[in-house]
């Protein structure tokens, strides 16, 4: 915790809305004050964790509204990327990878889009809140006490965070930052690290809202936050929230500068880039959360009690597959799908993929090809990234399209789905698009024929 700035907000009373991540997206975080409004939680109980600006089309907006807002916040990455003019958001992607390249994009974008006042706002937030709530010591952080932008998950060993909790000072951590909103139930009094029993006599908590701004990964376009509620002691529970995602998602495509890729997971409710997601969290993908569900897992792990204690466990939490059989109602499946159940992309890919070589997943994951050989695989991307990206002799435009021509050319699904997303992210329509395929497909038309004159050749060889 050293370095971090601390505000003490003393004893909050009454339920307090915890969420994080609106992410430049308008719509989620005026949603999400209807929300606290609707639940009558005045401003001084709402909290958020950080990078209200971000991915999304409307940085200033949003920070204008959380300062007027008034309710409690502290700096994400993100803001302290903005104010201190850094263009690394410190989250360890590799150079060169998907990860890294849009996080430059809405980057300079964001950077572009905040104002002076914005600014200074971000400049005044601290890093880390303290409270006391129904007797309980809680602590409010972005990342982890060691660092803002490292990501803490639900498989996240119980061990490593009991010693931040200790580091914290707290019985309870309200964290943001990785996306997905989850809660683990740490250690029995007598088991804290250090011999230090929580004043309260009840186990270490450690607690994620998950986002508003983006979709948790789950198949459906809902985002997340949390409520404390103090009624009969320290209790709490998650919301899904349903906001007008289509609107957010318009937004992000009136500027090509902005991912379109994330705007396609405003709708589909699935991440393009998953390289920092741990396996257990991976293999999650496209199945529903169930705010029950979410709460139900945060026993202390084990691979009897959670899937997350062992990442070949790591089942659904929904389905009976390799799992227990769901209890939740139909609707929790389907809230903020229009009634249509929430089976998308990941249930139809999984229905075929087991007959095939290749996963569209693996594009997500494209960066971690470095693991294995480090060196060489950072001069890939570097090379790369010089090659592909940028103004250069060739517009981005002209590398995107002559890309996508050759994608079809080499039949690559992978390249395909790639150089699709970058030929609209450079400014490319689809008739341009069209007409690269046509002009690739002409030449290995052209390849073909060409061999014609061989058998033309072999022919007069044979016969005269």
């Amino acid at each position: 915790m050293e370095g971090m700035k601390t505000k003490e907000l003393g004893t909050l009373r009454g339920p307090v809305l915890v969420f994080g991540g609106a992410y430049s997206n308008l719509q989620a975080l005026t949603a999400v004050q209807a929300e606290a409004a609707r639940l009558g939680i005045p401003a001084g109980n709402v909290i958020c964790t950080g990078d209200t600006p971000g991915y999304c089309a409307e940085p200033e907006e949003c920070l204008d509204l959380l300062e007027t807002w008034g309710c409690h916040a502290i700096a994400g990455n993100v803001e302290t990327n903005l104010v201190n003019e850094t263009d690394d958001c410190g989250c360890g992607f590799g150079d060169g990878s998907r990860c890294d390249m849009f996080a430059r994009l809405w980057y300079n974008f964001a950077s572009r889009h905040v104002s002076a006042r914005n600014l200074e706002f971000m400049a005044t937030l601290p890093d880390v809140l303290r409270f006391t709530y129904a007797g309980r010591s809680v602590v409010v952080l972005h990342g982890s006490p060691r660092n803002q932008s490292e990501f803490v998950w639900r498989s996240t060993p119980a061990e490593e965070k009991i010693d931040f909790c200790a580091a914290a000072g707290a019985e309870v951590v309200l964290a943001g930052h990785c996306g997905l909103p989850f809660a683990h139930v740490l250690a029995e009094a007598e088991d804290v690290a250090g011999g230090q029993s929580p004043s309260s006599g009840e186990s270490r908590l450690w607690l994620n809202a998950g986002v508003i701004g983006m979709p948790a990964n789950d198949g459906t376009p809902r985002t997340w936050y949390l409520v404390l509620d103090d009624t009969a002691g320290f209790d709490y529970a998650f919301h899904p929230l349903d906001y007008d995602h289509t609107t957010a998602k318009a937004r992000m495509l009136d500027d090509r500068r902005l991912p379109v890729s994330y705007a396609a997971t405003l709708t589909t409710g699935i991440w393009d880039n998953t390289e920092i997601m741990p396996p257990a969290e991976e293999k999650r993908e496209g199945i529903a959360l169930d705010p029950l569900q979410i709460k139900a897992e945060a026993g202390p792990t084990s691979p009897a009690a959670s899937p997350f204690g062992d990442p070949s466990l790591a089942a659904p939490p929904f389905g009976g597959v390799g799992g227990t059989t769901s209890t939740a109602p139909a609707s929790s499946a389907q809230n903020g799908t229009n009634g249509k159940a929430a089976l998308p992309l990941n249930s139809l890919k999984n229905s075929t993929m087991d007959n095939q070589y290749s996963d569209p997943k693996d594009l997500r994951t494209f960066g971690k090809i470095v693991e294995w050989q480090e060196e060489m695989g950072n001069k890939f991307f570097d090379w790369y990234a010089g090659v592909t990206e940028g103004d250069t002799a060739l517009s981005a435009r002209e590398k995107a399209l002559i890309a996508l021509a050759v994608s079809h050319a080499i039949q690559c699904s992978y390249c395909i789905d790639a150089y699709t997303t970058n030929s609209l992210q450079a400014g490319a329509d689809e008739e341009q698009m069209m007409e690269a395929v046509h002009v690739a497909a002409a030449v290995k038309a052209g390849t073909t024929l060409i061999y014609a004159r061989q058998m033309q050749r072999q022919v007069s060889k044979v016969t005269m």
